[in-house]
């Protein structure tokens, strides 16, 4: 996986949905370059789609010049080899498409986005708010939207893709979000996508962490993000206690 590649997608895409989906998994699989070769059944595989949705996809990032196809046309039994355009994954200053280019077919307009609409890949994360508006242990809400700069669901999707034995998140609630904006805060180092994309990694080496051992007993640990961002959980994570478990 190159994290380069990741936050040139993450920051750069103009779309959402299942083009995003299917660009951040041909990230995960790419070199710095952005330069992969998985089959069609292993896009499809990572992306929760079939074969010809993932197909579909991946032809539309071809037709708008996201997607380069710089080996294997022929066939003959090869997996086809894609370079990511990451000169086109520009972070455009008015939430527009590049310049020259557009987006897939059917990804909305960043600065339109359609509420209500589930991305087609099946799964949308519902930022819901508190019923309880009292201060949260970790830090008071901050006094408007504008102020919250932590990208929430960025970070989540990044942690679904990372984690996915982990539990899935279907509500992001205010205390969920103030836990997170938290760890976003308490440390500049933390306040990229790269850094988080490399944080879930370490967890991911983690046997304990990803549910592959369990006491007598017991079931193995499931992990959920919540958990993950609490504040001494994620102290704990940081100082590798789980790790040093999983060694002894």
């Amino acid at each position: 996986m190159s994290v380069r590649t990741l936050s040139k997608v993450w920051d750069g895409f103009p779309g959402g949905g299942s083009e995003l989906l299917a660009l951040l998994a041909l990230a995960d699989w790419s070199d710095d370059e952005g330069r992969c070769f998985p089959s069609m059944a292993s896009i499809g595989r990572k992306t929760r789609l079939s074969e010809k949705q993932a197909r579909r996809i991946v032809h539309n990032l071809e037709e708008a010049g996201f997607l380069r196809v710089i080996g294997g046309q022929t066939g003959g039994g090869m997996s086809r080899r894609y370079q990511i355009a990451l000169d086109r994954l520009t972070p455009p200053a008015d939430g527009r498409a590049p310049a020259g280019g557009r987006a897939p077919a059917d990804v909305p307009n960043p600065s339109r986005p359609r509420e209500g609409t589930p991305p087609t890949h099946g799964r949308r994360t519902v930022s819901e708010p508190s019923k309880n508006r009292q201060l949260i242990a970790d830090e008071p809400p901050v006094s408007s939207k504008a102020a919250d700069h932590c990208p929430h669901q960025q970070i989540i999707d990044l942690y679904h893709q990372t984690l996915p034995t982990g539990r899935q998140v279907r509500i992001w609630n205010d205390t969920r979000k103030a836990k997170l904006r938290a760890r976003w805060k308490e440390d500049p180092k933390r306040q990229s996508l790269e850094w988080w994309g490399k944080f879930f990694g370490y967890v991911a080496e983690s046997d304990f962490l990803t549910g592959k051992t369990a006491s007598a007993g017991r079931p193995p640990f499931e992990l959920d993000l919540e958990w993950i961002v609490s504040p001494t959980n994620f102290v704990k994570i940081i100082e590798g206690k789980y790790h040093r478990e999983a060694a002894a």
